[in-house]
């Protein structure tokens, strides 16, 4: 059986996955929700994320 993946990513998960203080982390969330134009009500999904940064999804899906 396969293990099911978050859609969503948290600040929290950035700091995780790049190794970055809480701060950073937050900036780095931030930075992305605005390239994509997200309201402050609206999530972050896993593959804009990686898609953003230029990370393997895979990579990112693994460290979650």
């Amino acid at each position: 059986m396969s293990k099911k993946h978050r859609l969503c990513i948290s600040a929290k998960d950035v700091a995780n996955i790049l190794d970055l203080s809480p701060r950073q982390a937050q900036r780095k969330y931030q930075q992305a929700k605005d390239a994509y134009g997200k309201a402050k009500h609206q999530q972050l999904t896993v593959h804009e994320f990686a898609d953003y940064y230029g990370l393997p999804l895979a990579e990112v899906v693994e460290r979650l």
